[in-house]
């Protein structure tokens, strides 16, 4: 049941890159450089269970790192989706889009490692709160790293046009009719 539940949400979290990709207006460009970023934090987490086992901050029951297609999340969701709503919370709100940004992702990264340890979920945490703060700098480090290997690999927040609207504006058509 617990494999069942991990497919589906690594299923779920494609769907939502692509509607973040859809809502966000991103480029091609932008879309691959947020996948790549994606990738890079998915690498990232992976590296850091891998030590987080070795110093017994948290585990994934008798392994080193949770199974595999559970970083596939991280990549899609964590990485390329929340990595494009951060672009455009950067490029409209600045500064405080940018640390809105950021604290929301530490407080969306430390839920999903929470709701892991809930139940029959396979992670559980060390004594203390040392694993927790690694786990929330481990969670802004992977936030920095999407945000930097797309302007890496891009350009600067605004260096890219949006693509065009998703809905057709009747203030912009000139045909539109008043009655």
């Amino acid at each position: 049941m617990i494999s069942m539940v991990i497919w589906v949400a690594s299923l779920f979290s494609v769907l939502l890159f692509l509607g973040s990709v859809w809502l966000t207006r991103a480029g091609y460009w932008r879309t691959a450089a947020a996948l790549m970023g994606g990738l890079l934090a998915a690498g990232l987490r992976f590296g850091v269970d891998m030590v987080a086992y070795r110093f017994d901050w948290w585990s994934f029951g008798d392994t080193a790192y949770a199974p595999v297609v559970t970083y596939a999340p991280v990549m899609f969701w964590f990485g390329g989706a929340l990595g494009l709503v951060g672009w455009r919370m950067i490029r409209n709100w600045g500064a405080a889009g940018e640390l809105g940004f950021f604290a929301g992702f530490v407080v969306l990264g430390l839920g999903r490692d929470l709701l892991l340890t809930t139940g029959a979920g396979a992670l559980s945490f060390g004594d203390g709160a040392w694993p927790m703060a690694i786990a929330a700098g481990s969670w802004l480090v992977m936030a920095i790293i999407v945000q930097l290997s797309m302007q890496l690999l891009v350009g600067p927040i605004d260096a890219d046009a949006l693509a065009p609207e998703r809905f057709p504006q009747i203030e912009d058509d000139p045909d539109a009719v008043w009655s």
